[in-house]
């Protein structure tokens, strides 16, 4: 069943090498086409470490995420994590009813049909609910999932709560957090109780039981349930299931379609398509894409045929080349569109492309995926919400302008997509914004082969972990990173330790510099490597990163550039006037539906000038940068209505943004709307009249009105 079918009837009232990074950050921009990933000498996996790796006849991943609760975010992560504990993940129960009356709790029947979507709603939302208690060690998030958790835990048929294989992957991927949060064993059980129910049905042509193109789901947890019991039968049963998904990805990746239909050079897809025709006849569904861009680099831990792994690289080159967006997303406004600023990219595209590429890098240590997910964590995911996180968009738009009910060249989306809301076009996505922040937290530190650790993304935390000869250490990372260039990491150990660290150095950095204590001489390690300090660590020692970011213009569609620094692109600041939406239809429903109490919807119309090209040196952008504090709602904009724990109603927000560049620009007057959407960027160079101003650029996750694609004159 269509989600239009589905809407319809709940209307009714039914219920690297340096050089591949290099590359590879061209690609995310401009289309560069990828090397194969860099062949880089293993360490083998020690017997008795520290944190226990595959059993054979598995690869070893490269690294190996550390057990959640162990690492807890610290400054304004702390912060961005408790506005999302106070927000919706908190309180879905409350103001959902597929949640708070579900098949998933033991209603019998409840909200889990008509159709396989309906029936992923509360696992996703459980998947994020069970990361962010375990990260912020919240007793009462524990609580909320534990009426849940202990009704599945006794499902001895998954069938008997609902047939979705998909559903109960979506499950099963956050059980092993589950059972580090919990200990209880009966997880584990669980998950041979899904794996062989998946095996049972794998060839049902019942898309409400299997959904052949996301079979691959059972990888990720089908290996962490081999790897806790050592059942041998798990290798083949998970090839049976997932052989044939892996193969047609794979294929996809590598092999991108020639079809005229589906696009001739990359062209903007939207004007050649056939309305009476299905787009998933000449076209892929943007979540499939995410969710599959992990699947042959988990198969490759069994099969060992190099060209599955490889296949991600090619396969991310030729997305980046026809759909590629601002902030390292892919457009897929449902179905993968174009290059084009205005295309929409689904809120659910990008939370399962974080998920595919935390598990890749796990996996095969390859640094252009740690980067990508900081790119998306810091820009395309804070962008699509509120910054309260009490509402959220279904697309979101690069050169976004008006967010408004309208008619919009989406491939399948309806009118409200773009607005801020409580289930904008579908409530998928109301499911599904949980676990990003707290997935991010989790991979921040991973374990590595020499019992050591690897600092794998940026931001202010605290790891407890064992290292060297199981030492137990602390590890405090002080930074306002992304909205500094500056990381201090401090360790805490009772006795010396012997053990490496691995740093990160991302490939935007530029001439960094790293520095240990009692060592007056700084190292200067390449952009897009992994440096390694290994030494005697003593109670107090400290690493200073100084990554030196600059100001860089990249080149977009029309020859257009987009400003960043660091992993954060910064767009221009539009006024921005809020205002409540009294009803909503779903899809194209005639009824009118209101949001909950204590919810919203919001539309946002422009209160200043958005058409400006700027004025400046491609090659060399100069700009003036002014800092503040980073606020307690670190993405929110000064005067945004947000509501704060506590309150009943939206009221401004009284703070600023933590950057602001000052730009040169010019007005551009015939740069107007193409209905409700800024029309196409005009081609560089531009010729304007317009008396050259200065304009203020924000991080792109600060921003609901934006403009991220630029013109120059």
């Amino acid at each position: 069943m269509r989600r239009r079918d589905f809407c319809e009837l709940m209307a009714a009232g039914v219920g690297l090498s340096a050089s591949v990074l290099a590359a590879f950050e061209l690609g995310l921009l401009a289309g560069t086409p990828l090397q194969a990933f860099a062949q880089e000498p293993s360490i083998p996996w020690p017997a008795k470490a520290n944190y226990p790796n595959n059993r054979g006849p598995l690869l070893q991943t490269k690294y190996v995420r550390l057990p959640l609760g162990t690492g807890r975010p610290m400054g304004w992560l702390r912060d961005q994590l408790n506005v999302q504990a106070n927000g919706l993940t908190s309180h879905l129960n409350e103001v959902w009813g597929v949640v708070e009356a579900s098949a998933w709790i033991g209603d019998v029947g409840k909200n889990v049909t008509p159709e396989c979507c309906t029936a992923r709603f509360v696992p996703r939302w459980l998947e994020g609910l069970t990361a962010l208690a375990g990260v912020l060690d919240d007793d009462r998030l524990k609580a909320l999932a534990d009426p849940y958790m202990q009704y599945i835990l006794k499902v001895k048929d998954p069938a008997t709560v609902t047939p979705s294989v998909c559903a109960w992957c979506h499950l099963g991927r956050f059980l092993p957090e589950y059972y580090e949060l919990t200990g209880d064993a009966r997880a584990i059980k669980l998950a041979r109780t899904i794996l062989d129910y998946a095996d049972s049905v794998r060839d049902s042509k019942d898309d409400k039981v299997v959904e052949p193109a996301r079979l691959g789901m059972l990888l990720g947890f089908g290996w962490w349930y081999y790897n806790r019991t050592g059942d041998r039968d798990i290798p083949a049963l998970i090839e049976r299931c997932t052989k044939r998904c892996v193969e047609d990805w794979k294929s996809y990746f590598v092999h991108f379609p020639e079809d005229s239909k589906y696009f001739v050079h990359f062209p903007d897809v939207t004007t050649e398509k056939s309305q009476e025709e299905d787009p998933s006849s000449w076209t892929r569904q943007g979540v499939d894409v995410t969710q599959a861009i992990q699947y042959p680099v988990l198969y490759y831990l069994m099969s060992k045929d190099e060209t599955d792994k490889n296949s991600i690289t090619q396969g991310m080159a030729n997305l980046d080349k026809g759909y590629g967006q601002v902030g390292a997303r892919w457009s897929g406004d449902e179905w993968l569109a174009s290059t084009d600023p205005t295309q929409g990219t689904e809120l659910c595209d990008v939370e399962e492309l974080l998920y595919s590429l935390e598990k890749n890098f796990e996996a095969v240590g390859e640094l252009v995926f740690a980067d990508r997910i900081e790119q998306l964590m810091f820009n395309a995911f804070p962008g699509t919400c509120t910054a309260d996180m009490w509402a959220h968009q279904y697309d979101q738009q690069a050169n976004q302008v008006l967010v408004s009910v309208a008619k919009r060249p989406w491939h399948e989306n309806g009118d409200t997509s773009n607005i801020y809301g409580f289930t904008p076009n579908f409530p998928c996505c109301l499911a599904n914004m949980h676990s990003p922040w707290p997935r991010y937290v989790e991979s921040m530190w991973m374990a590595t082969a020499d019992n050591g650790l690897v600092a794998a993304l940026y931001g202010p935390c605290r790891f407890n972990a064992k290292v060297g000869q199981g030492s137990n250490i602390e590890i405090t990372e002080e930074t306002d990173y992304p909205f500094s260039d500056r990381v201090r990491i401090t360790i805490r150990s009772k006795q010396p330790a012997s053990f490496p660290l691995y740093f990160r150095i991302p490939a935007w950095a530029n001439r960094a510099e790293l520095s240990v204590s009692a060592d007056p001489k700084p190292s200067h390690p390449q952009s897009g490597t992994l440096f390694k300090v290994d030494r005697v660590w003593k109670d107090g020692d400290a690493v200073t990163l100084d990554f030196n970011f600059k100001v860089r213009a990249e080149t977009r569609r029309n020859n257009a550039v987009a400003i960043a620094w660091g992993p954060l692109y910064f767009v221009l600041r539009i006024g921005e006037l809020f205002q409540k939406i009294p009803a909503l239809a779903l899809w194209d429903s005639p009824d009118m539906v209101t949001a909950p109490p204590g919810c919203v919807n919001w539309q946002i119309a422009p209160t200043t000038d958005w058409n400006y090209a700027l004025a400046i040196d491609r090659n060399n952008p100069q700009c003036t940068m002014i800092t503040t504090r980073i606020s307690s709602m670190p993405f929110a904009q000064k005067g945004e209505p947000v509501k704060v724990p506590g309150a009943d109603e939206f009221n401004p927000w009284k703070e600023d943004v933590p950057m602001v560049l000052k730009v040169k620009a010019r007005r551009v007057p015939q740069w107007g709307m193409n209905g409700a959407n800024a029309a196409a960027v005009p081609v560089s160079p531009v010729i304007t009249d317009s008396p050259e101003t200065l304009v203020e650029l924000i991080p792109y996750g600060c921003s609901r009105l934006r403009i991220s694609e630029f013109p120059t004159v």
